[in-house]
């Protein structure tokens, strides 16, 4: 099964909207029973990183319409859980990155989002964004100003003290903490609502803390961050 997420930590969505049985004639898989409703409908899509929604559109005789059916049970059997307040979101972007407009073997004008109508002898819709990014909505942390400069400070207080830490192991990841907190919290930290706001900075500072610079301006009697009222009063 593939790994590779939906949505990524920093809140872009990479996971594309496939059709079990093509929308169009001529597509792989099109099934020339459906009507416009099925062939749109929540059965016949299944969501699928680029990679493999390349893979099995140029591969249908590997990737039948019962193969897609039987991957798209097991993922829902394992993926699936309650609806949360972000989902919509994610939903009405994966769904808005469809709208694309593609016009061929057109002899007259094409008229698009005007007071008039579209003109042309074929048009045809389908989703060519390599990727979308979508706006934090009213009520998330990411919609907050304030709450959202505070998380970017303690995120780059952690990444300035972990990162000079030459002690480490491993090589360090600027990224890794954005995965850490969305692995914790079940979410890109711009997308959580914002009563989850107070728990993501004890969270963070708590990472700081355990930082070795941090210890040791600890004993130097040294902060390691500004508090949120702090931080606020420094940016007006």
């Amino acid at each position: 099964m593939c790994d590779s997420p939906i949505v990524e930590a920093v809140g872009t969505i990479t996971g594309e909207i496939c059709h079990i049985r093509a929308r169009s004639e001529g597509g792989p898989r099109f099934d020339v029973t459906q009507c416009e409703d099925e062939r749109q409908g929540f059965d016949n899509l299944v969501l699928l990183c680029r990679r493999h929604h390349k893979m099995v559109d140029a591969e249908p005789d590997v990737y039948s319409v019962e193969a897609l059916e039987e991957i798209k049970r097991i993922r829902e059997a394992e993926m699936g859980r309650p609806e949360q307040a972000t989902d919509a979101f994610y939903a009405k972007i994966l769904l808005g990155d469809l709208r694309r407009i593609e016009v061929s073997n057109n002899s007259g004008n094409v008229v698009i989002d005007s007071p008039g109508a579209i003109i042309a002898s074929t048009v045809n819709v389908k989703s060519i964004r390599r990727t979308v990014k979508i706006q934090p909505v009213p009520g998330t942390i990411g919609a907050d100003l304030k709450a959202s400069r505070y998380i970017q400070y303690l995120i780059g207080r952690y990444n300035e003290f972990a990162s000079a830490d030459r002690a480490r192991d491993t090589k360090f990841s600027y990224g890794a903490i954005s995965k850490n907190i969305e692995a914790n919290f079940k979410g890109a930290w711009r997308m959580l609502a914002i009563d989850d706001f107070d728990a993501l900075c004890a969270y963070l500072q708590q990472r700081i803390s355990r930082t070795r610079i941090a210890k040791a301006n600890a004993a130097k009697g040294m902060k390691a961050f500004s508090s949120f009222e702090d931080y606020v009063q420094t940016i007006g």
